[in-house]
C-alpha cells in the first residue's frame, strides 16, 4: 500500500475529529478560520517545496516532509468541515422547525443523523439530478405496488434493491439485525456486485476484453452511479461505487495496485469531498467489512490450501467450494467489523456467517427476480405474470425470514449485554407529549410510573419501551393509578394535572410544602403559580411538553418571577434525575443531580398538614 495516501487519510481523519469537536455544538462558526487554514496550508505547501529545492530530499522524505503532508491535509480536513458545518448551520437556521432531539433515555440521535445526512441543495445540478432520480425511484416503487406481494415482502424487496427501508416494520428490523444480516438491507458492495454481473451478463462480459473495453468501463461506471443516484445514494453505496470507479479507471490507465490500496484512496476521496461521511455508521461498517475481507481473506485462504489440500481439492471438484469461501467471506467482514456492531448495536450475532450460506444466495435471486419484475412490468404483453413473479419474490422472502428465526432461535445465537448498561436509580421525565409520564428506577426490576392518564401507555410509551426499558430494566413498570405524589429517600416530586386534591390555592396555609419537583402537565388549568406559591415550595417546576406552548411560556414567566427554576420540556427535552437527599442544579440538558439513592417510597403527600 502506498504510504502517502495512509499518511493523507490518518490525517484528514485527525483534522476531521478535531473540527467535530470544536464546531458540532457550535452555532456560529468564524469566518477567519477559513482564512488562517488555508494560510497554513499554503505555509506548509511552500516549506515543504522549499526543503524539496535546497537537495533535503533524503530528509525531508523520510522525516520531514511525511510531517508537512500531515499538517497540511490534517488542515484540510479541519477546514473542509468546519465549511460543512457552517452550511447546515445556515440551512437549520432558516427552517421553520430545524431538528431537535426529544433528550429521551437511549433515544435515537435524530440531530446527529441529520448532522452526518447534510443539507440537499436543490438549486444545483446535483440536487435536481438527485431530485429526479427519487422521483424515478418512487415510480419504480409504484411498479412493485402492483405485483401480488404482501407487505413484509414488498418492503424487503423495495430495501433490497432501490434502497427504501422506509417502509420496514421494527420487527423487520429487529430480525435481520438479531441475525446478523442487516447488511442485506442496507445497499453496499455486495448488491453492487450482484447488480453489474447482471449488467454484465445482458451485455456479454466478454466485451470488457476488446477493443470496446474503453467504452464498456464508462458505461459500467454511468450505471454504478445511475444506480447509486436512484437508491438515495447511501454512503455504504457510495463507498461501493467509488471504489469500483477508481478500481476501473486505473486498470483502464494501467495502474493495477493492491485492492486495499484502492479502498484508502476511496476513503481519501470521500473524506475530501464529504467530510462528515467518518461519523456514518453505515460508512464505518462498510469499510471496516471490506478491510477485513482484503486484509485476511488471502491469508485465510492460502493457510487453508496448504494445510487441507486434498479436502479443497475435494470440494472444489463437487462444486462445494463456495460454501466454504461464503463463510471464509463473511468471518473475515465480520472480524473487523464486530467491534463497531458491538459498540453501535450492543449485541453479536453469533451464526451469521454459517447462515449467510444460504441467505447471500437468496439475496442474490431476490434482486435477480425483482429486477426482472421491473422489466417485464414496462411489457404490456407481459402483464399476467407480474402476479405470479410477485408471489415467487413473496415465497423467496418468506424462506429468507423463516431461516433468520431458526438462526435467532438457536441457543446463544446473540450475545447481548456483554457489559452493563442497566438503569441505575433515577427519576425520567420523559418528553412524550402525547402520553406524558415520570419514571422512577429504583433498581433495574423494581420501577414504577406516575402517569396522567394511565390508559394511554401501550400506544404511547410503546417507543420508549423498545428503546429504553427493553435493554435497560428486567421487569415492566409498574403503572401507578391514582397516585400524584412520590417520595424516592428524600426526594419528593407533585404531579399537577387539573384533578389535585390539594388545598386550593386561595386558602391560607400556615408553611408551603418543601418538596423538589413539581410537575405540571397536560390539564393543568391554572393561568398563574402565585396561588401555588403559597402551597408548594418546589426546588424545580417541570413543564411537561404536553402543555400548549402559550402556557408553557406563561407559567415560564411566571414561575421566573416568583424565583422558581424552570424546566421546560418540550424545549430542552427530557429531564433526568439521579436520586440522592440534595438537589444541584446543572446545566439544562443534565437537570438535577442526586446521589446516595436509599430507594423509593410511595407516599401520600396530599395527607401532609398545611393548616
Amino acid at each position: 500500500m502506498s504510504k502517502p495516501v495512509v499518511v493523507i487519510v490518518l490525517s484528514l481523519v485527525a483534522g476531521i475529529i478535531v473540527s467535530d469537536s470544536l464546531f458540532y455544538q457550535r452555532i456560529e462558526i468564524p469566518m477567519w478560520l477559513d482564512v488562517a487554514a488555508w494560510g497554513f496550508c499554503l505555509f506548509m505547501a511552500l516549506v515543504a517545496a522549499a526543503l524539496w529545492r535546497r537537495e533535503l530530499r533524503w530528509r525531508v522524505g523520510r522525516y520531514v516532509f511525511p510531517a508537512l503532508v500531515g499538517l497540511f491535509f490534517a488542515a484540510i480536513g479541519l477546514v473542509r468541515y468546519a465549511s460543512y458545518a457552517r452550511e447546515v448551520r445556515a440551512a437549520w437556521a432558516v427552517m421553520e422547525r430545524p431538528p431537535v432531539n426529544r433528550g429521551n433515555p437511549d433515544e435515537f440521535d435524530y440531530v446527529r443523523w441529520r448532522w452526518i445526512q447534510g443539507v440537499e441543495d436543490s438549486t444545483s445540478f446535483l440536487g435536481r439530478l438527485r431530485q429526479r432520480a427519487q422521483g424515478l425511484r418512487a415510480k419504480l416503487i409504484g411498479r412493485f405496488a402492483d405485483a401480488d406481494m404482501d407487505a413484509d415482502a414488498q418492503a424487503i424487496v423495495v430495501a433490497s434493491t432501490l434502497g427504501d427501508r422506509s417502509q420496514l416494520s421494527p420487527e423487520t428490523r429487529d430480525l435481520y439485525a438479531a441475525a446478523g444480516a442487516s447488511h442485506l438491507l442496507a445497499l453496499s458492495g455486495l448488491h453492487l456486485s450482484i447488480i453489474v454481473g447482471l449488467f454484465l451478463t445482458l451485455i456479454n462480459g466478454r466485451l470488457i476484453l476488446s477493443r470496446w473495453r474503453p467504452l464498456l468501463v464508462v458505461g459500467v461506471i454511468a450505471f454504478v452511479w445511475a444506480y447509486a443516484f436512484v437508491a438515495g445514494l447511501p454512503t455504504s453505496l457510495v463507498r461501493a461505487s467509488l471504489m469500483l470507479s477508481v478500481l476501473l479507471l486505473g486498470s483502464l490507465l494501467g495502474h493495477y495496485a493492491q485492492s486495499l490500496h484502492w479502498l484508502v484512496l476511496t476513503a481519501m476521496i470521500m473524506l475530501l469531498i464529504r467530510p462528515v461521511c467518518l461519523f456514518d455508521v453505515g460508512a464505518q461498517l462498510s469499510f471496516a467489512s471490506v478491510a477485513g475481507i482484503l486484509v485476511l481473506y488471502h491469508r485465510l485462504s492460502r493457510w487453508f490450501f496448504s494445510r487441507f489440500r486434498r479436502l479443497a481439492y475435494w470440494l472444489e471438484r463437487h462444486c462445494l467450494l463456495w460454501i466454504l469461501t461464503m463463510i471464509a467471506v463473511s468471518l473475515c467482514a465480520q472480524a473487523f467489523s464486530l467491534p463497531l456492531v458491538a459498540y453501535y448495536f450492543h449485541q453479536i450475532p453469533l451464526y451469521a456467517p454459517l447462515f449467510s450460506v444460504v441467505l447471500i444466495p437468496l439475496t442474490t435471486v431476490l434482486i435477480y427476480g425483482a429486477a426482472l419484475l421491473l422489466l417485464i412490468t414496462f411489457v404490456p404483453l407481459c402483464a399476467p405474470f407480474v402476479p405470479l413473479l410477485g408471489k415467487a419474490l413473496s415465497a423467496i422472502v418468506a424462506a429468507e425470514l423463516a431461516v433468520m428465526g431458526f438462526a435467532v432461535g438457536l441457543p446463544g445465537a446473540v450475545v447481548e449485554d456483554f457489559w452493563s448498561r442497566k438503569a441505575e436509580p433515577q427519576v425520567v421525565v420523559y418528553n412524550n407529549w402525547r402520553c406524558p409520564a415520570m419514571h422512577i428506577i429504583a433498581s433495574p426490576s423494581q420501577s414504577w410510573l406516575l402517569m396522567p392518564e394511565p390508559d394511554s401507555l401501550e400506544a404511547g410509551m410503546k417507543y420508549i419501551a423498545s428503546t429504553f426499558w427493553k435493554k435497560r430494566l428486567t421487569e415492566t413498570p409498574v403503572v401507578l393509578r391514582g397516585q400524584q405524589s412520590v417520595q424516592i429517600g428524600g426526594f419528593k416530586a407533585v404531579m399537577l394535572n387539573g384533578k389535585e386534591v390539594w388545598n386550593s390555592p386561595d386558602e391560607a396555609v400556615a408553611q408551603p410544602l418543601d418538596i423538589d419537583l413539581l410537575w405540571l402537565t397536560k390539564g393543568f388549568k391554572a393561568s398563574h403559580l402565585q396561588g401555588l406559591a403559597r402551597c408548594f415550595s418546589p426546588e424545580i417546576v417541570v413543564l411537561d411538553s404536553s402543555l400548549p406552548r402559550w402556557q408553557r411560556k406563561a407559567l415560564s414567566r411566571e414561575a421566573s418571577n416568583v424565583g422558581w427554576f424552570v424546566y421546560d420540556v418540550s424545549e430542552r427535552g427530557a429531564l433526568r434525575v439521579v436520586t440522592n437527599d440534595e438537589l444541584e442544579q446543572q446545566d439544562a440538558n443534565e437537570g438535577a443531580e442526586y446521589e446516595d439513592a436509599d430507594g423509593v417510597h410511595l407516599v401520600d403527600l396530599a395527607g401532609d398538614e398545611r393548616q
